[in-house]
């Protein structure tokens, strides 16, 4: 199990604070949570602590280095706001100029920020033309894309479908269905053997889940009994 650090800490503060204050702003209602006001479901801070655990497992599995990447994953995303469609998408460069305030004062080591700087600057996009580099910068765009694939990922998507109108099992259906295309794209384009691996067991996952959801809202009397 990871150790809290301060530099941790630093970076789950400030991501909680950003992404709490936008989801409430997005969705228009929260709820009290042991005496903090919390919003009905925070999908940035879900999307980024699934990142996060993949950066865990990744910067090792490859020989990157642990710190940048993990901190990287932290802070990716700490400065995009949810479904803002008239604003020009400058988060990467947003989150990128807000690392050094965030880690001042902490233990994270300080020649290390530029590294974590480059990450979030190139992290963004859902297709890649080329591999990236360095190693961390290339770990932090596997381990964001990664975490919108599988399990948890249906999770996320799914306590967000509000956002998305009509609010119906077929639409849901047909919007997973729809992104198993963009899910192939990224899994192809990752720049690491083991998120490679990994988006391909994920992906396996995705299209039974798809497939028996369809089954399922198509004609139940065709599935299978257990």
């Amino acid at each position: 199990m990871t150790q809290p650090t301060p530099w941790r800490t630093a970076c789950e503060q400030a991501l909680r604070r950003f992404s709490d204050a936008d989801a409430i702003r997005f969705w228009g209602i929260g709820h009290e949570v042991e005496g903090a006001y919390r919003p009905i479901f925070n999908y940035r801070f879900e999307h980024t602590y699934a990142a996060v655990l993949l950066a865990r497992w990744l910067a090792p599995a490859t020989g990157a280095d642990g710190e940048v990447v993990e901190c990287a994953a932290w802070l990716h995303d700490v400065a995009k706001r949810l479904k803002d469609p008239h604003a020009k998408d400058t988060h990467a460069q947003d989150a990128s100029a807000r690392v050094e305030e965030i880690l001042s004062g902490t233990d994270f080591p300080p020649e290390k920020i530029p590294a974590v700087r480059h990450a979030i600057e190139h992290h963004v996009g859902l297709k890649l033309t080329k591999r990236l580099e360095p190693l961390e910068t290339a770990c932090l765009w596997d381990c964001d894309k990664l975490s919108k694939i599988g399990a948890a990922s249906l999770i996320h998507f799914g306590c967000i479908s509000g956002a998305f109108q009509p609010i119906t099992t077929e639409e849901i259906l047909r919007r997973g269905v729809a992104w198993l295309d963009l899910a192939q794209g990224i899994t192809d384009s990752f720049n690491t053997e083991p998120a490679r691996e990994e988006g391909r067991r994920r992906l396996a996952f995705l299209r039974a889940h798809y497939d028996q959801l369809s089954r399922e809202w198509s004609d139940p009397m065709k599935v299978t009994p257990a």
